[in-house]
Protein backbone atom coordinates (compact mmCIF):
# COMPACT_ATOMS: atom_id res chain seq x y z
CA UNK A 1 0.00 0.00 0.00
CA UNK A 2 1.28 3.40 -0.81
CA UNK A 3 -0.55 6.53 0.86
CA UNK A 4 -1.20 9.15 -1.59
CA UNK A 5 0.59 12.87 -0.67
CA UNK A 6 -3.20 14.29 -0.68
CA UNK A 7 -6.45 13.24 0.46
CA UNK A 8 -9.37 15.48 0.09
CA UNK A 9 -12.66 15.54 2.09
CA UNK A 10 -15.85 17.71 1.40
CA UNK A 11 -14.22 21.16 3.65
CA UNK A 12 -10.45 19.33 3.98
CA UNK A 13 -7.53 19.09 2.32
CA UNK A 14 -4.48 16.36 4.20
CA UNK A 15 -1.50 17.07 2.49
CA UNK A 16 2.24 16.35 2.93
CA UNK A 17 4.67 18.86 5.30
CA UNK A 18 6.25 21.15 3.77
CA UNK A 19 9.10 23.76 4.88
CA UNK A 20 6.48 27.01 4.96
CA UNK A 21 4.66 24.51 8.07
CA UNK A 22 7.26 25.36 10.44
CA UNK A 23 4.89 28.42 12.38
CA UNK A 24 1.73 26.53 12.09
CA UNK A 25 3.18 23.80 14.00
CA UNK A 26 5.33 25.33 16.58
CA UNK A 27 1.84 27.00 17.11
CA UNK A 28 -0.30 23.97 17.02
CA UNK A 29 2.75 21.67 18.80
CA UNK A 30 3.73 24.95 21.56
CA UNK A 31 0.16 25.29 22.81
CA UNK A 32 -0.78 23.12 26.17
CA UNK A 33 -4.10 22.46 25.25
CA UNK A 34 -3.23 21.06 22.80
CA UNK A 35 -0.98 18.79 23.57
CA UNK A 36 -2.40 17.85 26.85
CA UNK A 37 -3.65 14.59 25.78
CA UNK A 38 -0.88 14.08 23.74
CA UNK A 39 2.46 12.03 24.24
CA UNK A 40 4.76 14.44 24.32
CA UNK A 41 5.11 18.38 26.24
CA UNK A 42 4.36 21.93 24.42
CA UNK A 43 7.46 21.99 22.07
CA UNK A 44 8.43 25.96 21.98
CA UNK A 45 11.67 25.84 21.01
CA UNK A 46 11.90 26.42 17.10
CA UNK A 47 14.99 24.25 16.41
CA UNK A 48 12.85 20.85 17.98
CA UNK A 49 10.00 21.83 15.80
CA UNK A 50 12.20 22.15 12.48
CA UNK A 51 13.44 18.74 13.24
CA UNK A 52 10.16 17.34 13.84
CA UNK A 53 9.25 18.84 10.40
CA UNK A 54 12.53 17.61 8.90
CA UNK A 55 12.03 14.04 9.72
CA UNK A 56 8.06 14.27 8.38
CA UNK A 57 9.01 15.61 4.88
CA UNK A 58 11.93 13.15 5.35
CA UNK A 59 9.75 10.15 5.66
CA UNK A 60 7.91 11.03 2.40
CA UNK A 61 10.75 11.08 0.57
CA UNK A 62 12.40 8.92 1.68
CA UNK A 63 9.61 6.15 1.63
CA UNK A 64 7.06 8.00 -1.02
CA UNK A 65 3.88 6.99 0.64
CA UNK A 66 4.89 3.16 1.37
CA UNK A 67 4.87 1.54 4.40
CA UNK A 68 7.90 -1.02 3.73
CA UNK A 69 10.28 -0.35 6.53
CA UNK A 70 9.96 2.12 9.92
CA UNK A 71 8.01 4.90 7.64
CA UNK A 72 5.49 6.71 9.57
CA UNK A 73 3.63 9.64 7.77
CA UNK A 74 2.19 12.95 8.46
CA UNK A 75 -0.45 14.93 7.01
CA UNK A 76 -1.12 18.59 7.51
CA UNK A 77 -5.10 19.27 7.42
CA UNK A 78 -5.71 22.21 5.81
CA UNK A 79 -9.55 23.95 5.24
CA UNK A 80 -9.99 24.30 1.61
CA UNK A 81 -8.97 27.83 1.38
CA UNK A 82 -6.02 26.50 2.69
CA UNK A 83 -5.48 27.78 6.14
CA UNK A 84 -3.90 24.68 8.52
CA UNK A 85 -6.22 23.38 11.15
CA UNK A 86 -4.73 20.27 12.44
CA UNK A 87 -2.19 17.52 11.85
CA UNK A 88 -2.84 13.84 11.53
CA UNK A 89 -0.06 10.97 11.18
CA UNK A 90 -0.63 7.14 10.16
CA UNK A 91 1.85 4.46 11.11
CA UNK A 92 1.76 1.17 10.54
CA UNK A 93 2.17 -1.13 13.37
CA UNK A 94 1.96 -5.11 14.33
CA UNK A 95 -2.11 -4.72 14.47
CA UNK A 96 -3.19 -2.39 11.65
CA UNK A 97 -2.62 1.31 11.07
CA UNK A 98 -2.59 3.57 13.90
CA UNK A 99 -3.49 7.06 13.48
CA UNK A 100 -2.97 10.40 15.78
CA UNK A 101 -3.99 13.79 15.66
CA UNK A 102 -3.58 17.29 16.77
CA UNK A 103 -5.97 20.52 15.96
CA UNK A 104 -5.68 23.82 16.87
CA UNK A 105 -7.80 24.84 19.98
CA UNK A 106 -9.61 27.78 17.54
CA UNK A 107 -10.81 24.62 15.09
CA UNK A 108 -11.94 22.64 18.14
CA UNK A 109 -15.77 21.82 17.54
CA UNK A 110 -16.01 22.27 13.91
CA UNK A 111 -16.01 18.69 12.88
CA UNK A 112 -12.59 18.96 10.61
CA UNK A 113 -11.05 16.41 13.00
CA UNK A 114 -13.50 13.53 12.65
CA UNK A 115 -13.61 14.69 8.74
CA UNK A 116 -10.08 14.02 8.01
CA UNK A 117 -9.73 10.86 10.69
CA UNK A 118 -12.84 9.46 8.36
CA UNK A 119 -11.51 10.15 5.19
CA UNK A 120 -8.04 8.64 6.17
CA UNK A 121 -9.52 5.22 7.33
CA UNK A 122 -11.90 5.35 4.37
CA UNK A 123 -8.92 5.68 2.10
CA UNK A 124 -6.65 3.21 3.88
CA UNK A 125 -9.80 0.26 4.17
CA UNK A 126 -10.74 1.40 0.84
CA UNK A 127 -6.78 0.19 -0.03
CA UNK A 128 -6.21 -2.80 1.15
CA UNK A 129 -5.93 -1.83 5.11
CA UNK A 130 -7.80 -4.23 7.22
CA UNK A 131 -7.97 -2.76 10.65
CA UNK A 132 -7.31 1.23 11.43
CA UNK A 133 -7.34 1.80 14.78
CA UNK A 134 -6.32 4.70 17.57
CA UNK A 135 -6.19 5.50 21.05
CA UNK A 136 -7.18 8.11 23.44
CA UNK A 137 -7.09 9.20 27.15
CA UNK A 138 -10.11 8.01 29.31
CA UNK A 139 -10.42 11.46 30.31
CA UNK A 140 -10.18 13.03 26.88
CA UNK A 141 -13.75 13.39 25.24
CA UNK A 142 -13.00 15.27 22.49
CA UNK A 143 -11.38 12.47 21.21
CA UNK A 144 -13.36 10.11 21.86
CA UNK A 145 -16.33 12.24 20.00
CA UNK A 146 -14.01 12.63 16.91
CA UNK A 147 -13.39 8.60 16.94
CA UNK A 148 -16.92 7.63 17.25
CA UNK A 149 -18.17 10.35 14.63
CA UNK A 150 -15.45 9.06 11.97
CA UNK A 151 -16.96 5.23 12.53
CA UNK A 152 -14.51 4.14 15.01
CA UNK A 153 -15.78 1.45 17.52
CA UNK A 154 -14.16 1.43 21.23
CA UNK A 155 -12.97 -1.63 21.74
CA UNK A 156 -11.67 -1.64 25.46
CA UNK A 157 -9.89 0.09 28.23
CA UNK A 158 -6.30 0.09 28.59
CA UNK A 159 -5.18 0.11 31.95
CA UNK A 160 -2.15 1.91 32.87
CA UNK A 161 -1.09 1.74 29.45
CA UNK A 162 0.63 5.39 28.28
CA UNK A 163 1.95 7.99 30.11
CA UNK A 164 0.81 11.38 29.26
CA UNK A 165 3.72 14.01 30.43
CA UNK A 166 1.38 16.88 31.21
CA UNK A 167 -0.69 14.88 33.24
CA UNK A 168 2.19 13.62 35.74
CA UNK A 169 4.70 10.79 35.06
CA UNK A 170 1.84 7.68 36.31
CA UNK A 171 0.86 5.85 33.77
CA UNK A 172 -2.80 6.53 33.09
CA UNK A 173 -5.93 4.53 31.13
CA UNK A 174 -6.85 4.99 28.06
CA UNK A 175 -9.13 3.52 25.07
CA UNK A 176 -8.99 1.60 22.07
CA UNK A 177 -10.67 2.67 18.87
CA UNK A 178 -10.98 0.82 15.64
CA UNK A 179 -12.18 0.26 12.08
CA UNK A 180 -12.05 -2.68 10.34
CA UNK A 181 -12.85 -3.77 7.09
CA UNK A 182 -15.98 -6.70 7.21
Amino acid sequence: MQLPREIKSPRLRLRAPQWSDVGFLAELYGDPGVVRYLSFKPITRIELIQTFLQKAIASWERGKGSFDGSNSYLYVVEEQKGKEVGTLGVRLETYGYELSYALLKSSWGRGYMPEAVGAVSEWLLSNGAWRVFATCHVDNVGSQRTLEKAGFEREGRLRRYFVFPNLGAEPADGYLYARVRE
